[in-house]
């Protein structure tokens, strides 16, 4: 049985004409169901396309009395996330986030905060119209010395297209830098998330080599927390061997975890190849995927007990 109190939004299947969910989070909605949750279903086209958000929600009915409810489903740019909010504010249901509190772990430039010292060395700079400064760029990458660096959005990088779009050598290396940032804006085009995030680029420890892509897997974990509670530090990738008597040292970044000012957020974090562990990034927990290995049932069975926190 369902309690009213308990609701998971997820987007709809646009490709059918009565009310699916959409079919890459159909396993998450059963799990969520059967755990208790009440689920409801809102149009990630209407709302990102149209930019319509009372059409988006028009499926949900308003409720008598305030309701807390999670998203899971796509990513949502911080203004699209806003309407959604208050869309749903109007039909008496409160997402676990504020707009300012999924910025918070949306953007990396708004996470650094709350992460800097157990994270790599990181810059920003905003950029319009795909047009970037470059005086500005050379200016303050010098921070990092000849140090290798990684170019990335406020959110994504082009980590597949790793040696013209993503990885820089040296830092130094000013022609090298310009042929990459040119390659990620131009791959990003006007998905490019506010603008240019610049990092050191620090050697992770070995998994494997993609079958697919040939991309190196790097030892990287993902963990979940809801209301100030770990749910649970899973394998990032699919493929590769992750040892089973090897544990990440979870209570530094549970304690980490204690200043983050955010509701339902994911941090994924890794070992380095000098044994050191960090954080790679933050990301809202409604956007942030599920790794293929974990169990949906137990997650959601969780997700539960933390749920009223």
């Amino acid at each position: 049985m369902n309690d009213s109190n308990m609701n998971i939004l997820f987007c709809d299947n646009p490709f059918e004409n009565k009310a699916s969910v959409d079919i890459d989070y159909e396993d998450e909605s059963v799990s969520a169901k059967q755990n208790g949750f009440a689920t409801q279903l809102f149009s990630y086209e209407s709302l990102t396309k149209d930019k319509d958000a009372e059409f988006a929600t028009r499926r949900i009915k308003h409720s008598d009395t305030l309701q807390k409810i999670v998203y899971r489903g796509w990513m949502l740019k911080p203004n699209q996330y806003t309407s959604l909010y208050n869309a749903l504010l109007t039909k008496n249901y409160k997402l676990i986030n504020s707009p300012t509190e999924y910025q918070n772990c949306h953007y990396l430039p708004d996470s650094y905060k709350f992460i800097t010292g157990h994270t790599p060395k990181t810059i920003w700079l905003t950029v319009e119209n795909q047009q970037v400064d470059y005086d500005k760029v050379f200016n303050d990458i010098a921070t990092f010395g000849n140090s290798p660096l990684i170019v990335k959005d406020f959110v994504k990088s082009q980590k597949h297209y790793w040696d013209t779009a993503c990885f820089i050598p040296l830092a130094t290396d000013k022609d090298k830098v310009k042929s990459v940032i040119e390659k990620f804006v131009g791959l990003q085009n006007s998905d490019l998330n506010e603008g240019l995030v610049v990092r050191e680029f620090i050697e992770l420890n070995d998994l494997t080599i993609h079958s697919k892509s040939g991309m190196p897997l790097k030892q990287e974990y993902r963990l979940f927390f809801l209301n100030g509670q770990l749910l649970g530090c899973y394998d990032y990738w699919e493929e590769g061997e992750y040892s089973a008597d090897e544990h990440p040292p979870l209570d530094i970044f549970k304690n980490i975890a204690k200043n983050i000012e955010s509701n339902f957020f994911s941090m994924d974090i890794a070992k380095t190849k000098s044994g050191e562990w960090i954080i790679i990034e933050l990301g809202d927990g409604q956007v942030a995927g599920l790794p293929d290995k974990v169990d949906r049932l137990q997650f959601y069975n969780l997700a539960r007990q933390y749920y009223g926190s």
